[in-house]
Order: structure tokens, then sequence, then C-alpha cells
């Protein structure tokens, strides 16, 4: 047997270890020291042995097929997620989602196990999954179970009750079985109690079995009788339910509200049609609360200097142009300061940056109730928004409108504070959550032979906004970069009486927009791809022969973070950037977290959004919950009806509502079996009389009615829907 010892090793270089060793015929490998290394098993498809010794990290097992685990001690989060086949034995307990939408395999648990145990298990054909739990379980265990084996032993009796509450909420296939008292009022929706029959027992008896073989365990005194079954309700629980978005498997249409292009292209997450029918309904106030939900900066950002991929998505170019989101979003600014949630809370939430993400971030916590303390070294708010765009394109009046705003909530502003090692030691050990958002602003450098004159186009911007610009009166000025802090240089090189610019890129170039739009029509030139191969003091000789004059050479290849000041604790990766997991803000420190440009380059509207969210993670971590990442849907372009639209006098009124049900009832007035009613927001349709002749889908015009099959109703049901 081989030996690999775990101890300090990263979870990616333990997982390659394991892979290559397996590679080389290895068929059993024990690890040791394990401490949270994630992924341990996470898509092996060979018949192996793994030996864990310590405490595996979260999705131990993810979409393995075959493996045999075995862990001496306890388990964290998403055990066995999607495992198709295989087994895991754990002599301990297990965290959150233990075999969350698992296909196949057997998990057996020695311990207890936390919330949502067996959510979305699954079974087809002969492939039934098991999970049994030698302890307890708590609430909604069962979750929306398709199919599948659930035991819970409750061999801790006293303890804890065997299961919480919601039990089977949803479930919709699968047996759960649990060993104890379990009352009427801890089923969930759609689950029933029901009696045991012989299957039933041959079932247990073999399960009750092979689990006291393999954690060496008695379980001899247990008896059948103590089990109650738990299932779902007849064959359709929810049959007479259909309304949007909701899960059901009935092979008719359902309504299934998508993300329309622009708010799936908006990295702040902007519902736009929903902001903008909440104006037609004369909601306007309830529409501005809507969009403080989702930034500070509506004004400022989204209303002006924001490069509108919104507007970019934007269905109406099918017809005659974009919607003018922008022009909206300024004529609907509020007049109101943000509404302060009447609860104030005692834990307290530092933030480390003033920028967009922090400020982004400070707003939602604060509207919360939570104790917010912001630390910057610069003596005003704003970061980049205020230093680095030019005021030709954000006046300080648009801007501290939305300031102003933020200001008037009870946030504490600690400015003009430089943050060293020491300094956030203290911070942190005075907070309940620490939100790292300063941003990137060390100039990248390349070192071409001659490079040393090459120019910061940060620090050319912030200058500029300082009043100290430089004079560029009849130069030739070019620019390493072509993105549109690219294109801001290459503007503001113009306005400084620069005579010539270029703008030269190893690809092709990231700009668009506006910015692109204006320094194309001041003259700009950009050539792409071109690389550098050495510069002297009048020009820039580039690897294809050819060469540029430069009197002056701006960098605009993007900035890293300082992350200087960060603790040991903190993970940062090659690139010098703050390491989260994947839909995470939250870093290898648990109580540390990032947003914005620490994390991963991007727009000011992407480091708006990203404030946005790790203030949510933050915020449902506190209170204990399981932070959900908000992924995105797009609705099918193919979907969307332009011949519906056009002709529209309102600029508001000509929002399409692309993939947003808005209740126009075309498929209730158009369904040729009239098959379909609505109730207020409430769809019912009628199985009688739904002949899948899929009218109601082809003339919605904002595809908003979907054709989807779900998995988990069972043979039964198929037949029924025909």
């Amino acid at each position: 047997m081989l030996t690999i010892d775990a101890k300090e090793l990263y979870y990616k270089v333990l997982n390659r270890q394991i892979r290559q060793s397996l590679s080389k015929g290895e068929k059993e490998i024990r690890l040791k020291n394990i401490l949270g290394q994630r992924y341990i098993g996470g898509g092996l498809n060979q018949e192996v042995k793994l030996i864990i010794c310590g405490t595996p990290g979260q999705d131990l097992g993810a979409f393995m097929n075959g493996p045999n685990i075995t862990v001496f001690g306890n388990a964290q989060d998403g055990v066995g997620n999607t495992m198709n086949a295989g087994k895991i034995v754990i002599h301990g307990k297990a965290g959150e989602i233990p075999g969350h939408s698992m296909r196949g395999g057997k998990i057996f648990i020695k311990g207890d196990v936390e919330y949502r145990a067996g959510i979305h298990m699954k079974e087809y054909l002969e492939q039934i999954p098991w999970l049994i739990v030698g302890g307890s379980a708590k609430d909604y265990c069962g979750e929306y179970m398709a199919g599948g084996r659930l035991v819970v032993l409750n061999l801790n009796e006293g303890k804890n009750p065997p299961v919480g509450g919601s039990v089977g909420t949803g479930i919709h296939g699968g047996s759960i079985y649990v060993r104890g008292r379990v009352a009427n009022h801890q089923l969930g929706p759609g689950a029933v109690f029901t009696d045991m029959d012989a299957d039933d027992r041959k079932f247990l008896e073999a399960a009750l079995a092979e689990y006291a073989e393999d954690l060496a365990i008695d379980l001899k005194e247990i008896s059948l009788n103590e089990f109650v079954k738990i299932t779902r309700k007849g064959h359709r629980p929810f049959g007479n339910l259909y309304v949007p978005g909701m899960n059901i498997k009935t092979q008719m249409p359902k309504h299934f509200n998508l993300s329309p292009p622009c708010s799936y292209n908006c990295p702040t997450g902007i519902p736009t049609p929903v902001f903008l029918n909440l104006i037609k309904d004369g909601k306007i106030k309830e529409a501005q609360l809507l969009m403080d939900e989702y930034t500070p900066f509506r004004l400022s950002v989204c209303g002006t200097v924001c490069p509108a991929p919104c507007m970019e998505a934007c269905s109406r170019n099918l017809i005659d142009g974009p919607v003018r989101i922008q022009e909206l979003a300024r004529e609907y600014y509020p007049d109101f300061n943000p509404v302060v949630s009447k609860k104030r809370r005692k834990e307290i939430i530092s933030i480390i940056g003033a920028g967009p993400a922090g400020l982004s971030s400070a707003w939602q916590l604060a509207r919360r109730g939570y104790q917010v303390r912001v630390y910057d070294e610069m003596d005003d708010l704003g970061g980049k928004i205020r230093k680095a765009i030019p005021r030709e394109r954000l006046s300080d009046d648009l801007l501290n409108k939305d300031i102003d705003r933020i200001q008037s909530l009870p946030i504490r502003f600690d400015l003009g504070k430089s943050i060293d090692g020491k300094t956030f030691k203290q911070i942190y050990n005075d907070s309940d959550a620490v939100l790292v958002a300063t941003g990137a602003h060390v100039a990248r450098k390349i070192n071409y032979p001659g490079g040393e004159r090459i120019l910061s186009g940060l620090r050319f911007l912030i200058d500029i906004n300082k009043g100290k610009p430089i004079d560029l009166t009849e130069k030739e000025v070019v620019i390493i970069g072509a993105g549109n802090a690219g294109m801001d240089i290459a503007c503001e090189s113009w306005r400084l009486g620069a005579a010539k610019v270029t703008a030269i890129d190893i690809q092709k170039p990231l700009a668009f927009g506006k910015e692109l739009e204006l320094a194309m029509k001041l003259g700009t030139r950009i050539i792409w791809p071109k690389r550098i191969e050495k510069l002297d003091e009048r020009k820039i000789y580039l690897d294809d022969g050819t060469d540029l004059n430069a009197d002056i050479a701006i960098f605009s290849i993007g900035e890293i973070p300082d992350t200087s000041f960060l603790p040991e604790s903190v993970l940062i990766d090659e690139k010098g950037y703050m390491v989260t997991a994947e839909k995470s803000f939250k870093s290898s420190d648990p109580k540390i977290y990032g947003a914005g440009d620490i994390l991963m380059p991007g727009l000011v509207t992407n480091a708006i959004g990203s404030g946005r969210l790790a203030a949510m993670e933050i915020h449902v971590t506190i209170n204990g919950d399981e932070f959900v990442y908000p992924d995105k849907k797009l609705v099918p372009r193919r979907k969307i009806q332009p011949l519906y639209f056009g002709g529209e006098e309102k600029e508001i009124d000509r929002c399409m509502s692309c993939g947003t049900c808005i209740f126009c009832d075309k498929c209730v007035e158009l369904c040729p079996q009239k098959a379909i009613s609505r109730n207020g927001e409430i769809f019912t349709i009628d199985p009688e009389k739904c002949t899948l002749c899929y009218t109601c889908v082809n003339v919605c015009p904002r595809g908003a009615i979907q054709v989807e099959l779900f998995e988990g109703f069972g043979k039964d049901e198929s037949k029924s829907a025909q």
C-alpha cells in the first residue's frame, strides 16, 4: 500500500499525486495528515481503495464512479456529491448535504450529519444509491429526493431527535427510513408516512448487515419495527400546481423565467426588465428601492461611465436599436436616502478599501443593520471611480450624488489610513468578518530592454485627476494595451495635446463601447497582434521588424493587488490574487473575504457586483445559512418573438421583458385546447386537455414558457402526461 503524507499539501497538489500514483498502477493508497483538502477521489473512474486518516474537505468523492473510500475521522460538506458508483465509509460525522444528487453507490456514515442529507438523490433503472446515517440528521433530510434509499439509524438515542423538521420536502421518488419517532409536523410538503412492505424489510436487513460489517459495529439488537417509512404523496405530489419556475415532470410546457440578455450581461446583475416594469405600473419608488438592492452607483456608473454591456446585448437590437437603459437609470434616480433596517446588529464587519467593491459591500451590509467600518489609505471615497476615470466622462458632481447616499448610512469611515500587517491583525481581531477590497494598484511591468521609460497608465490618469497632467503637446504617444482603460488614456492624451496616439496589443483588443468609439473618433490608431522587442529614447521596436515613434510610452496592461498586509492564513495564487472557492468570496481564512480586483481584474461594474455578492455571503454565513451563488440561465434568442414589438412611443415601453413572464396571457388566450388558466400569478394547466401541441411555447413573446423534462416523477407520471 502506498502512503502519501498530505501535511500542508494544497488540495490540487494532493489530488494530482493521487492520480499520478493510480496511473502507475497503484490500487490502494493511504492518505495521512489529511486536513481540509477538497475533492479527494473526485471524478475517479476505477475500482481503487483510498484510506483517509484525518478530516477531508468538501466534496469528498464528488462525481466518482467506482472507488472505495474509507475515512478514519470526520468529513465536511458534500460527501459523495453526484457520485455514480463506489462506496464511501466514514468512521465519524459528516457535514451538510451528504449524498447531494448521488446517482448510485453507497455512503455509510457512523455519526451525525448536518442539514439536507440526501438532497436531490436520484436513481436510474437498477442503479439505486444508498445513504445510511448512523446518528441523527438535521432539517430537510431527503429534500427533493427523486430516488434512492436514505436510512437514519439514530444510534445515539436520546442525544438528538433522529431527524429535524421539513423531512422529505419536495420528495418525488425514493424512500426515507427513520429509526425512532417522527411527528407529523416534521414532514415537509409532499411527504407522507407509509407502511413498510416485504421489499422494504428485505432492503433494511441487507443494508444494516453491510453497514454493520463495514463499520465493525453490532446492530443485532435493532428491530425493523422501530423504523418509519417516508415517501412521496401519491404518484404526482405537486400535480395540481403549475406556477412560473416550478420544477414539475409532466412533459407539459411550463412557465420558467430566464435571465434576459441585459441582466445576463450585467456584471452587477441588475434585473432591468423588472425595474422598468415597476415604473410602467406607476411603482416608481418600488423600482428605485429595487435598484438599491443591487448597487449604490446607479447614477455615476450604471447611468454614466459603464460601457453598457446590457445595451450591447439588448434583444431590441433585432428591431430598432437597444433600449436606452443608461438614460432611464438617470431619469429615475432616487431623491431619497437608502432605507436602513430598524434592527441594529452587534456584529462588526470591517472593509479594507473604499472603492467600488468595498463601498458596494458596505452599502449592502449597513442597510441590513451591521456595524460597518471602512478603511482606506486615500482621503476620499470612490477608489478608481474617482481617481482613474477622466473628469470629462464622470464629473465630481455626479459621483458625489452616489457618495452622499452612501455616506447617509451608519458607516464609520477611517480614511487616510495605510494598512500594514500589524494594523490588519488589529482590525481582524476586532471584527466578526473582514472584507478585503483594496483593488489592484501595483502597475504590471514587463522588463523590455529600455522599458524603464514606460509610464504607468493608472498613475497617468490619477495625476490628471489630481490636476498634475504631463504636457503631451505635439508628442507621439504609444499605449501598450488596448482595453477600455487604454482607450481612456488615449482620449486623455489627445486632450493634453498629443499629435498622434497609437495603441498596440498582443491580442485582439478588449476595448468596446463608448470608450472605444470615442478614442477612434479622436483618431486613435489600434494595431495588433504586436509584440515589443525593445525601446530606445525615441522608438519602440517590434518583433516583426517594424517600429513606432514614441515620445511617450504608457503601460495599460492592468495592475495587480498589493497583498503584503494579509496574514499567511490567506492563500494568494501565482498571479498575486486572493484565492477563494469557486462561486464564493471566502478566502482560505474563514473570517476573511475578498471582492473586486483583488480576486480578478474586471470592469467597475464587476467590482460592484462582486462586492454585493460578497456582502450577501457574509450576511448568510453570520446567520448560519448556506450561501447560494445566483447562477443565471440566459433565455435563448430564438425564443424571443420580435414580431410582437415595435412602434412604442415611450422609451420605457420599448423593453421586451425577455425571458420574464409579465402575464400577457398569450398562452392562455391562444391555447387551442383551452388547457391553461391563470389566477393572479398562478397558472394552472389541465393535464386532461393538454395535448402537448406547444402552441403556448411558440406564441410566448418573451420566451418565458419552455418545454423541459425533469427527473424523478416515475414511469406512471410519464404515462399520465401522454
